[in-house]
């Protein structure tokens, strides 16, 4: 329970006293699972966040975990909507559309099950195996998984380079790669060009962003592009002082010399985008489906440009009620802080995203043997192919 969190959302708006009333009320159950917008220490995507956002030279957090996004499901568990290769859970077989249950026989929780101590940000190895009971649809199953303590910006990274495989469709082989992370790093842009160098042999390319998470560099834009004629453009609305277009423009996709040396990838690509498609890949998608050979499929984008804060409102009157009510939870909690007044190309983009050539909806709960999504795109570059 993130106390901090539903303080700060009922401040300015009930008195103190109707405040205790809802907390004695609702306390238990509250989750900012409910709250997209904000992201509590006992959220694992708080941990996702802390760790891209880490400064150079420090090292990102671990934490125990299974390599799984989650949310809530609506009859009790936790829904997976993505699962990263090479991780415990998919290597185990779990898969997106499962709801786990329980671990070890006690609820399921994706943070707390693995780490205990994690509201009062206290991280250690979890050294035992432990059984997984979930649901299939109506099939109920267990599996034995052995956490890793690693942290998500490294596991994502992995993840990247774990996703990369080629296949034979009929008398064309395609190649497959999952961005899970975008960094900027000059070694992980290096990888990344050998990775796709490996595919270049492939007759098209299916580039899934879904879950991707990140930031955005140019070269990644390169590796796809053979030019930068009509790189996208990033202004704000109205006419801000010119170091608040740089900030933004450095924070979103910073201008960097092209490497004339680059190869770039010159034949079809089919992109995967859906809601989970999130700021630096959105904008990658966007950039990328200006050319001709290049589709997209799935579901539309969010628009979320902007960045995860700390709330420094009220804080003196919340940590107060927060010492009186639960001293533990002391780990913090972020806030999402929209782009609104961000242009990409003279829109506006937070809140539109980008919208897919090829609509294939699929739904976190849908369980299915396969990705509807994926063979839409197999099928997409086979007919140009």
């Amino acid at each position: 329970m993130n106390t901090r969190l539903f303080v700060s959302r009922l401040l300015g708006r009930f008195s103190i006293c109707v405040f205790a009333a809802a907390f004695l009320l609702l306390g238990a159950n509250y989750s900012a699972a409910a709250d997209p917008e904000s992201l509590t220490s006992l959220d694992t995507a708080f941990y996702r966040v802390q760790s891209f956002d880490t400064k150079a030279g420090a090292k990102p957090l671990a934490i125990n975990h299974l390599g799984i996004e989650t949310k809530q499901a609506a009859d009790g568990g936790y829904l997976i909507t993505a699962a990263l290769e090479g991780y415990p859970a998919h290597a185990a077989g779990l898969e997106r559309g499962d709801i786990v249950l329980r671990i070890d026989g006690a609820d399921f929780h994706p943070l707390l099950s693995l780490n205990s101590h994690a509201a009062e940000s206290q991280f250690r190895p979890h050294s035992a195996p432990a059984e997984l009971t979930y649901r299939r649809g109506a099939t109920v199953l267990t599996a034995r998984v052995e956490p890793v303590f690693e942290s998500l910006y490294d596991s994502y990274r992995s993840a990247t380079l774990n996703s990369v495989l080629s296949f034979a469709a009929g008398n064309k082989v395609i190649g497959y790669v999952r961005l899970w992370a975008l960094t900027r790093e000059t070694g992980d842009l290096v990888t990344l060009s050998q990775l796709l160098q490996s595919l270049h042999d492939t007759d098209g390319i299916v580039l899934d962003l879904r879950n991707s998470y990140g930031y955005l560099a140019s070269e990644h834009i390169d590796l796809f592009r053979a030019s930068r004629s009509d790189f996208l453009s990033i202004s704000l609305v109205g006419k801000p002082n010119s170091n608040a277009i740089e900030h933004e423009r450095n924070r979103l996709l910073p201008a960097r010399q092209r490497d004339d040396t680059l190869r770039a990838y010159r034949k079809p690509i089919a992109i995967l985008i859906d809601s989970s498609t999130r700021g630096a890949a959105e904008l990658l998608a966007y950039q990328l489906a200006k050319l001709d050979r290049v589709t997209t499929v799935g579901e539309p984008t969010l628009g979320r440009l902007g960045s995860y804060q700390r709330d420094g409102g009220v804080e003196t009157l919340v940590e107060n009620l927060e010492n009186n009510l639960n001293k533990s939870l002391d780990g913090g909690f972020l806030d999402y802080s929209a782009a609104d007044r961000v242009l990409i190309d003279g829109n506006v983009f937070e809140g539109i995203g980008v919208k897919p050539k090829r609509n294939a909806p699929f739904p976190f709960e849908t369980v299915s043997r396969g990705d509807p999504q994926f063979q839409v795109a197999v099928n997409v570059l086979m007919g140009v192919i």
